[in-house]
């Protein structure tokens, strides 16, 4: 079975930005409609520009409805954010959104962990092997690459390697939570121990501290403890 690629296209952070800000306010035809003439300026093209708009609805408007409660809060969260936080709010939604995504920044972060720069042929073949040896998914690690680096998430050296810009540092307690949910489901996993949410793959653009304390506070989470020292945190519904 092949399996859907989807993120066609370079998608811009103030492309998000707007249909984050519009969504707390818009039916879904008035988005379709708002944002078809939000995009006109950068987008030309019909085609393109229905593409992109196909994208940032899946991301932010039309989430799964396992996913419709995180996005609320990251929405109505959303006018009060830094440029920094909104940032990391789209980098979640589209991990959530988009399995493809998803993928290539996880083998991203892990390439990272291992070596300063990471050549773009490589990822090119990790996505086929994953995806297959096909032009769609040729086209979609383009768009995924170009568009974090828009984002200022890598920098694309002269050697077509890419290298991890600084990291971002988060420190609401808030956007905490909003990484270990995002984590937990888009990985998929029931459970998993407190220190392996700090250098996660999935989020490597990012510093954070999630400490048990913020975890304990939230109803959206259970705490146990396995043995001595390993404390494992797992979504309450």
């Amino acid at each position: 079975m092949v399996k859907p690629v989807g993120f066609d296209q370079k998608i811009m952070l103030h492309h998000l930005d707007f249909t984050a800000n519009e969504a707390r306010k818009l039916s879904r035809k008035e988005m379709y409609e708002a944002l078809d003439y939000f995009l006109r300026s950068d987008i030309q093209g019909a085609k393109s520009r229905k593409n992109a708009i196909t994208m940032l609805m899946k991301i932010w408007y039309l989430v799964d409805e396992e996913f419709i409660s995180l996005r609320d809060k990251a929405l109505e969260a959303f006018p009060s954010l830094t440029k920094e936080e909104r940032l990391l709010a789209h980098w979640g939604m589209t991990i959530l959104a988009y399995p493809f995504f998803k993928d290539l920044v996880q083998e991203l972060g892990k390439l990272f962990r291992l070596q300063d720069e990471v050549p773009s042929s490589a990822i090119g073949r990790k996505m086929k092997a994953l995806y297959g040896d096909r032009r769609r998914v040729e086209v979609a690690t383009s768009a995924v690459l170009t568009s974090i680096k828009t984002w200022g998430i890598v920098d694309l050296l002269k050697s077509r390697s890419y290298k991890p810009s600084s990291k971002i540092p988060i420190a609401s307690t808030d956007l905490h939570l909003f990484i270990t949910e995002v984590i937990l489901r888009a990985t998929d996993v029931t459970a998993m121990p407190i220190d392996l949410l700090h250098n996660h793959a999935l989020f490597f653009p990012f510093s954070f501290d999630i400490s048990a304390t913020e975890l304990r506070a939230s109803d959206q989470f259970q705490l146990n403890r396995q043995g001595i020292d390993l404390l494992i945190v797992e979504l309450s519904s």
